[in-house]
């Protein structure tokens, strides 16, 4: 198992490690708690719901504790059931005087506008001193301090980091039933041609076909087998330093054109573009699927519930596949940074910016580092044999669906480091065994591709890209649609020279050239 604090962290466009543990990079915690009677607003856009089971935030013990352990009364802002993040996003920001304090969103590209608005506090001035503990982090690796920061060097959010960087970022991949595959007398794929063949293998024996939760799938799938870049979702990536969309590549066409096949051959499941991680399970435990793509999380939920039926846990991941020449262009994956961070905004005055300052520098402390992945000791967590930390019998004989949502505010990602640890205990040997097999023999290919967590762009060009950007993601997911399921026929040279045609209409080669202008300048700093 890897070491609890070990820190192995993908950088911009290569992998540079740090030789010592979190625990010694991050400082004490003995600041708290602050015994502040401020009370602190604090939206969270997305990942930091109350867990299922809890009619609110003030049931739930993490978000509940969080108040007692930082000695400040918090007031929490989340978006309502069914309500978008980003529309409840905007729809605060309709008021701008009287934002929440703390603010977790996806603002990252467009730093310098809100900065330039008065909307968010430029933090630099404080950092140091305030948040001690989080700059002490980011100077522990040029790639952090790079991506949280804008071009002009003004630190002015907290991100989220995975402790174990690109392993932890590559959660997801393909799956399989081995007893199937055993039955069939078949190895575990390795090419595409032999994704393929399972396919028709298992449909031709059971009638299952290959189906996933589309949010699983949308934004790359296997795509990498084709040496495209994405599926369905507006993908813009970086190769040999030039920067483009996965839509207007050749590749993305052959991919594209494989899975239509797939489509009208009825070896692709025509639901999948509705299905989510919870009605997917129908399919899964009827035996209608055989292969699939999804999570360490949702593996470990497949075999759990078999077993709880009664039956064998037969689900293991494989390996991505290659192109049948050996090549893989990507792996879905990334650089252990995420994109939704925490700012301060200026409805927060400067006594209570500061506060707020210290109140997000705590889960970069030793301390708080634990509490945001197990919660409080003695309660949810303790420590083993082994020095590590391992869930008491409350949690670990919880039968509710993530459990350590309850207790924890770092499953998914929020203004915080993400334990390594914490994936081990929350998923599956089966489901860590996949991801080493995901994640491990594509290293290479699972980050240098993507477009970089904390690129900032111009005023200008947050200006023009909000005239010129906002539909071109529509007609990705809407040209996808098309061509899997013969809409269009993507093999047809004159509707794909349409569809060119289609994306220069969208604005494609200016976006292109703005993004590719903002990267040189990241690369820069």
């Amino acid at each position: 198992m890897k070491k609890f604090l070990a820190l192995t962290i993908v950088a911009m466009l290569a992998l540079a490690c740090i030789p010592a543990s979190a625990l010694d990079l991050l400082s004490g915690a003995d600041t708290y708690p602050l015994n502040s009677d401020k009370t602190i607003t604090w939206y969270a856009e997305s990942n930091l719901n109350p867990h299922e089971k809890y009619a609110d935030w003030t049931e739930s013990p993490f978000h509940t504790g969080l108040s007692e352990m930082l000695g400040v009364n918090i007031e929490w802002i989340i978006p309502t059931a069914g309500s978008t993040g980003s529309v409840f996003t905007n729809t605060l920001l309709a008021d701008p005087a009287n934002l929440p304090d703390i603010m977790m969103t996806y603002w990252m590209n467009d730093a310098n506008l809100y900065l330039e608005d008065g909307i968010i506090w430029d933090l630099t001035p404080y950092i140091q001193e305030y948040a001690p503990a989080y700059y002490a982090f980011l100077q522990s690796n040029p790639a952090y301090d790079r991506a949280m920061k804008t071009d002009e060097g003004q630190y002015y959010t907290f991100g989220f980091f995975r402790e174990d960087g690109g392993w932890n970022d590559t959660y997801l991949g393909p799956v399989i039933r081995t007893d199937w595959l055993e039955e069939c007398g078949l190895e575990a794929p390795k090419t595409v041609s032999e994704f393929e063949n399972v396919i028709r293998v298992f449909n031709e024996k059971y009638g299952a076909k290959f189906s996933f939760a589309w949010s699983r799938f949308q934004s790359t799938g296997i795509s990498g087998a084709f040496g495209a870049f994405g599926a369905s979702d507006e993908t813009w990536f970086v190769q040999d330093g030039v920067v483009d969309l996965a839509q207007a590549q050749p590749e993305w066409r052959t991919y594209v054109s494989w899975l239509n096949k797939l489509w009208e051959e009825g070896l692709l499941d025509q639901d999948s573009l509705s299905l989510d991680d919870t009605s997917i399970k129908a399919k899964v435990h009827n035996d209608q699927v055989g292969i699939s793509i999804t999570s360490m999380g949702q593996l470990t939920n497949w075999n759990n519930e078999r077993v709880a039926d009664g039956k064998e846990p037969v689900w293991a991941g494989i390996q991505y596949p290659t192109g049948d020449d050996g090549t893989l262009s990507m792996v879905f994956g990334g650089p252990g940074i995420g994109t939704q961070t925490g700012v301060i905004t200026t409805s927060a005055d400067e006594e209570t910016m500061k506060l707020c300052l210290q109140m997000l520098d705590y889960a970069y402390t030793a301390e708080g580092f634990l509490y945001w992945n197990f919660g409080k000791e003695g309660v949810s967590w303790e420590y083993g044999e082994d020095g590590e930390p391992q869930y008491t019998e409350l949690l670990a004989n919880d039968t509710d669906t993530d459990p350590v949502t309850k207790y924890g505010g770092a499953t998914w990602g929020a203004t915080c480091i993400q334990a390594t640890k914490l994936l081990y205990e929350k998923n599956s040997e089966a489901a860590i065994a996949a991801n080493d097999i995901w994640f491990y023999p594509n290293e290479d290919v699972t980050s240098y591709w993507k477009w970089p967590v904390g690129a900032t762009f111009t005023l200008d060009e947050s200006d023009e890209l909000s005239l010129i950007g906002q539909s071109i993601g529509t007609y990705c997911t809407e040209s996808f649609a098309n061509f899997l399921t013969g809409a269009q026929d993507i093999d047809d040279d004159a509707a794909w020279e349409a569809h060119l045609e289609s994306l220069k209409s969208h604005n494609y080669e200016e976006i292109k050239e703005i993004r590719q202008d903002c990267y040189d300048r990241y690369v820069a700093r």
